[in-house]
């Protein structure tokens, strides 16, 4: 089979969309963690280099706000992927345990949300899989509720995301 050249925006974006689909449709977590996190990873190196302001970003901004002080950005995407649990599903190193605790439908959630952040920041949301996606989210997740709490934070909260 001859070699076919990929855009990295095209496959993130089947990665995300497969990992959306299966999310979805209640299928495979662990695969939803996987394809998410590989999208995601693929993703914010396109969000920085056109210019944009990525999830792992605006989050680091967040912390900033919170604490006073900044996290160093491969600190705070390491954290973000082990809170995720995105690093548990593609790393084993020799002393780690055997086993692993998670919960699954969060940690799948949380992963799919972080890629589709940066999808969104460089493609937009009209896509049928981020539309589904950001439903279910507004649907589950009291959206006009999540809204009203956004709502009420300060305006230099809200400003911390650039456009």
């Amino acid at each position: 089979m001859a070699k076919v050249r990929y855009r990295r925006l095209d496959l993130a974006a089947r990665q995300l969309e497969t990992a959306v689909w299966l999310f979805l449709e209640g299928r495979d977590r662990f695969s939803v963690i996987t394809l998410a996190g590989a999208a995601s990873g693929i993703l914010t190196q396109l969000v920085l280099k056109a210019g944009k302001q990525p999830f792992a970003d605006y989050g680091r901004l967040i912390a900033k706000e919170h604490t006073g002080i900044e996290p160093q950005r491969s600190k705070y995407i390491r954290e973000v992927n082990l809170r995720f649990s995105i690093d548990l599903l593609k790393h084993h190193a020799a002393n780690d345990p055997l086993t692993i605790d998670l919960d699954e439908q969060q940690a799948a959630e949380d992963a799919v949300t972080r890629a589709l952040c940066d999808y969104i920041e460089l493609c937009g949301q009209e896509v049928p899989f981020a539309k589904a996606f950001l439903h279910y989210t507004w649907v589950t997740r009291n959206g006009p509720e999540v809204m009203k709490a956004y709502e009420a934070q300060p305006d230099r909260v809200k400003r911390l995301k650039k456009r």
